[in-house]
């Protein structure tokens, strides 16, 4: 299946490659194809150590800087590319915020629960990427729920919010070592791939209905 990740990374960053030369794209963009570029490093690094050692890394290892980039640019590019012409913060506004939080919240429990089930050692993967993880979902959820404003960015986001939010519950459930079974890695692997590679086409086609 790692195979199947790293062909879908690569082709992700060559798609958003061949977008910013084509025309220009806002910074929202670019930080989407440098979260890409990140996701092929650590999908690669785990693929040569698979290589070498006939298994993927176990517990703290370079491969998973590389998805914590991933992640970090996602959160790069709500917070500070695309979030303040989504929400002006007015007060009305609060409860879409406050339901927001559940993602962050479901995030919270899956580590408990993995704590519980297998030990602190074994949910290190999982720690690490929840830290940028669980932000990500509380934006992305909130820029899914969240009625529209007159730029349009919400409206034509959508598709690609609640593809972000798909690519972040799989990864986290496809860490939790209370998860863990052959087939449930193997779905989570083929339906990750599938949402990455779904990422960019998704973005650029939202980014082309706002962004002049």
């Amino acid at each position: 299946m790692i195979g199947l990740q790293l062909g879908a990374a690569l082709l992700c960053v060559l798609y958003g490659v061949r977008a910013c030369i084509r025309r220009k794209q806002p910074l929202f963009f670019k930080l989407l194809l440098y979260a890409m570029a990140s996701y092929l490093l650590g999908t690669l690094f785990t693929a040569v150590w698979a290589l070498v050692y006939g298994r993927g890394p176990q517990g703290f290892n370079v491969g998973l800087l590389g998805y914590m980039g991933t992640y970090f640019f996602l959160l790069s590019s709500y917070y500070g590319a695309i979030n303040r012409l989504a929400d002006g913060g007015e007060a009305k506004y609060r409860g879409y915020r406050l339901v927001s939080t559940a993602g962050p919240f479901l995030v919270l429990a899956l580590l408990a629960w993995s704590f519980s089930r297998a030990g602190a050692v074994s949910c290190i993967p999982l720690v690490l990427l929840s830290v940028p993880i669980a932000p990500t979902l509380y934006f992305s959820v909130k820029h899914l729920i969240l009625p529209d404003v007159d730029l349009g960015i919400i409206r034509v986001m959508r598709p690609y919010n609640a593809c972000v939010i798909l690519f972040c519950l799989i990864q986290v459930f496809g860490l939790a070592p209370a998860c863990s079974g052959t087939a449930v890695r193997t779905v989570a692997s083929v339906l990750s791939a599938v949402l990455l590679m779904a990422l960019l086409p998704m973005a650029e086609m939202g980014v082309r209905k706002w962004f002049i």
